[in-house]
């Protein structure tokens, strides 16, 4: 008998998707299961006093909530130039052809600061008919039929 554990763990390599965002900037990401998120959630937790009602509250650590969410998700991207990046963030820049690299750095600059960029890569993490398997493998024989004849 086959566990719903052992059939996630066995395709982690295959769940992972290139998708487009704006112009030419494509992205590719890894399916983020419920698990992992809410792991990612808790580690970025942190628990303070507060004085005026004299209770134990949490607050969100965003700048590790973002560390942790790109680590997971992110496998790099391409396509990302200058001239896309006025697009999402307020900058001036001359050269509108010159290609930003991925880096861990770079993701963490454009989540926290463009805030379509990161609810945009949040909701596709968890659309589970982006990473469906079966549904790309039979996207991809349709196409290459159609080619072929």
């Amino acid at each position: 008998m086959t566990s719903i554990k052992e059939l996630m763990e066995s395709n982690i390599d295959e769940r992972t998707i290139k998708i487009k965002y704006l112009d030419d900037f494509e992205i590719e990401i890894r399916y983020l299961p419920r698990s992992e998120m809410r792991k990612i959630g808790e580690k970025a937790t942190e628990w303070y006093w507060d004085q005026k009602d004299h209770t134990r509250k949490e607050k969100m650590n965003s700048e590790k909530f973002y560390k942790d969410f790109i680590q997971k998700v992110f496998v790099g991207w391409s396509g990302l130039t200058l001239g896309t990046l006025t697009k999402m963030l307020p900058i001036k820049v001359d050269d509108l052809e010159t290609e930003i690299p991925y880096t861990e750095g770079n993701a963490f600059e454009l989540m926290r600061e463009a805030y379509d960029f990161d609810i945009f890569i949040q909701n596709v993490v968890v659309d589970i008919e982006k990473f469906q398997i079966e549904k790309k493998e039979h996207e991809i024989k349709n196409s290459l039929s159609s080619q072929n004849g």
